[in-house]
């Protein structure tokens, strides 16, 4: 049960270590190909809603343009209306398993850590404060 828990937990750590590689190593690809995607659709839409517009209406070319901004404008509140609530729920839930999975970490740690004799917790620090030691020259 509690070599499950460890396992979980270092799956999870080494999901957000190659998340965080990703996007170090490749914020500029990646959020510049989305950035230009997006502004792309945008166009496209806002180039039809022109058309429609024009077209229904009969407007002159500054009209249409308040027109669709009006319409865009709404639209796009809307949208980030509804995405902050989806966004607010599924960080919510996301708290909860995170909170629960980390109670159950520091509660089999702590478990361990009493079973423990002495030389095994020595053994256990030293080793840790070496492998930070040798770490720090790898960042500093």
């Amino acid at each position: 049960m509690q070599n499950n828990i460890y396992r979980k937990c270092l799956f999870h750590l080494s999901l957000l270590g190659v998340a965080a590689s990703i996007l170090v190593s490749f914020y500029d690809v990646i959020f510049g190909s989305l950035l230009e995607f997006f502004h792309l659709i945008f166009e496209v839409v806002e180039m039809g809603m022109d058309r429609v517009v024009e077209h229904f209406f009969d407007t002159d070319l500054h009209q249409t343009q308040l027109i669709v901004f009006y319409i865009l404008l709404t639209i796009g509140g809307f949208l980030i209306y509804f995405a902050w609530k989806v966004l607010a729920t599924m960080c919510s839930g996301l708290a909860k398993n995170i909170y629960a999975d980390w109670s159950e970490l520091v509660a089999a740690m702590a478990r361990d850590w009493k079973a423990m004799s002495m030389i095994n917790r020595v053994i256990l620090v030293s080793v840790f404060l070496l492998v930070n030691y040798l770490a720090s020259f790898l960042l500093f």
